[in-house]
């Protein structure tokens, strides 16, 4: 009597089953892994679209009490652990043709400069605007700038702000008809 579950065919059929379920779990456990290893203390209510000028985005608190005091996370933060600034969804209609700086807690008097005490790194958009030949429904990578060490020298000199913004300025005029945009921005913990 032939059973109709026998022979190599089961065992490859088995064996890739078990292939594929084992990577559906190790999956779900690194999603669960990074979720409870990252924590958002603020981030951008709505997608930015870059100018030609800068442009100032307030990071805001997705938690409903006021206890997000930065200074107060940053001192008790552990060694093990930074803060970021998570940038995603990088896009433009064509190549914008510039850096970007960012500033974070930029005053409105101080012009942005880099090498300032405010100056938080810099972008650019080189990725994102895809090739010809590139898949339309591949997202582009997150941009992350590790901004402890700043935020440290911010709140040691005292200028850290309780209401926190981040400052993107050109370094210089943008092309025509580019319209660079960030989807969200982030600072969180990880």
């Amino acid at each position: 009597m032939k059973y109709a579950f026998s022979g190599p065919r089961f065992a490859g059929f088995t064996l890739a089953l078990l292939f594929v379920c084992s990577g559906m779990l190790a999956s779900k456990r690194a999603q669960s892994m990074q979720s409870s290893k990252e924590t958002v203390l603020a981030a951008s209510a709505r997608a930015i679209e870059l100018t030609a000028t800068p442009v100032r985005v307030k990071l805001v608190s997705g938690k409903s009490d006021a206890n997000t005091n930065l200074g107060q996370i940053l001192q008790s933060l552990s060694p093990s652990r930074s803060l970021y600034l998570e940038l995603d969804g990088l896009q433009a209609v064509k190549q914008p043709g510039t850096l970007f700086h960012l500033y974070l807690d930029l005053p409105q008097h101080v012009a942005p400069k880099p090498g300032n005490a405010w100056h938080i790194g810099s972008i650019n958009f080189y990725n994102a605007v895809p090739g010809p030949d590139a898949p339309k429904d591949k997202p582009a990578s997150p941009v992350s700038i590790d901004i402890t060490g700043v935020m440290r020298n911010l709140l040691s000199s005292q200028k850290l702000t309780s209401v926190n913004t981040i400052t993107i300025a050109p370094t210089r005029p943008l092309e025509s008809g580019s319209k660079p945009m960030i989807e969200h921005i982030a600072m969180v913990v990880q």
